[in-house]
């Protein structure tokens, strides 16, 4: 049997698969590089997606708080309306009804004069002896002891024992009321003093001037008097543009009313040397918030009611504390 032998050179296929494999390395790095910028694409998409939710709802919740808020502005209105227009007519019902009052109150002041003059005239008719008994008696008693004080000090030989006595005891009643009465408007004088001193500020003398002389804090030079005031400004619900300042200040009984300082502080508000709060200050308000935070909630708890913060709550309110700041005036002693 014949035999047959082929030689076959694998050279080009050897070559052909030597390319293929630096082939396939690109194709691995180029899915690679594709898989991280497919990866990166769908981080920034998800990325944007998220960030235009938040504010279409953003958006969706102020516009409805707004809406609400000119409702309610607009309902307000014209309530208002309404209640002024009430008030007009109750103020024209009253002077209708007090002048009603006074001309029906004067017809009957005539008639009651009229009879009362009738009824004494006839009173005097039916019993003139008696008034005039009584009229004699005023004449010879009374008008001579008008002045019971004088009687007392002057003709005590003339009276009786008793008659001595019951004068002294009422001149010393009325010596009494007298010196209560003394003693009354002086206390009243001392109390408005002190009350005067109190408010008004002192004037320093020439030896407390020289002796304290240089002192930064020197009250009878400077005579400064310190008082707290919060200067709030908010962003109003109704228009965006606009702010709301509002003024808070002690109450106290010193004075009547806080609204000279109030207005006084809105006058000079933005003219004050403010400066942003330094760190140590704002760690001391955090303790006291925190220590207030606290007992808030520990007394809630010992109610019973049920109602204590919860921890997510609680760490919210001390994260937008941490991330707030406010100012306050520049000290220039």
């Amino acid at each position: 049997m014949a035999q047959l032998h082929f030689e076959v050179d694998t050279s080009p296929m050897a070559r052909t698969v030597e390319s293929v494999k630096g082939h396939v390395n690109g194709v691995t790095a180029a899915v690679t590089v594709m898989e991280a910028a497919v990866i990166a694409a769908e981080r920034e998409s998800s990325r944007t997606i998220c960030e235009n939710v938040d504010n279409g709802f953003y958006v969706m919740v102020k516009s409805q708080i707004s809406q609400k808020a000119i409702a309610a502005y607009t309902e307000m209105t014209s309530k208002q309306g309404i209640l002024l227009q009430l008030a007009k007519a109750l103020d024209n019902v009253k002077q209708q009804m007090l002048a009603d009052f006074n001309m029906i109150s004067r017809r009957y002041f005539k008639l009651f004069q009229s009879l009362n003059k009738a009824l004494e005239t006839r009173i005097k008719e039916l019993d003139r002896p008696a008034i005039k008994m009584a009229e004699i008696k005023k004449s010879l008693v009374y008008d001579r002891l008008k002045d019971n004080s004088s009687t007392a000090l002057s003709a005590a030989n003339e009276t009786t024992a008793v008659m001595q006595t019951a004068l002294s005891g009422k001149l010393k009643v009325k010596t009494r009321d007298a010196i209560e009465t003394l003693y009354s408007s002086a206390m009243e004088s001392k109390s408005y003093n002190d009350k005067l001193a109190g408010i008004l500020i002192k004037e320093s003398s020439e030896t407390d001037t020289g002796k304290n002389a240089g002192s930064p804090l020197d009250s009878s030079k400077n005579d400064y008097r310190f008082l707290p005031v919060i200067f709030c400004s908010t962003e109003s619900l109704l228009n965006g543009t606009e702010l709301i300042e509002t003024i808070h200040t002690a109450q106290t009984d010193s004075w009547q009313s806080a609204a000279p300082i109030i207005n006084e502080v809105n006058r000079r508000g933005n003219s004050l040397p403010w400066i942003r709060v330094s760190e140590e200050e704002k760690s001391l308000v955090k303790g006291e918030f925190v220590s207030l935070c606290e007992r808030d909630a520990s007394d809630t708890g010992n109610t019973g009611t049920g109602n204590t913060i919860d921890e997510r709550l609680a760490h919210e309110i001390f994260r937008l504390f941490d991330e707030s700041s406010w100012e306050v005036l520049k000290n220039e002693l």
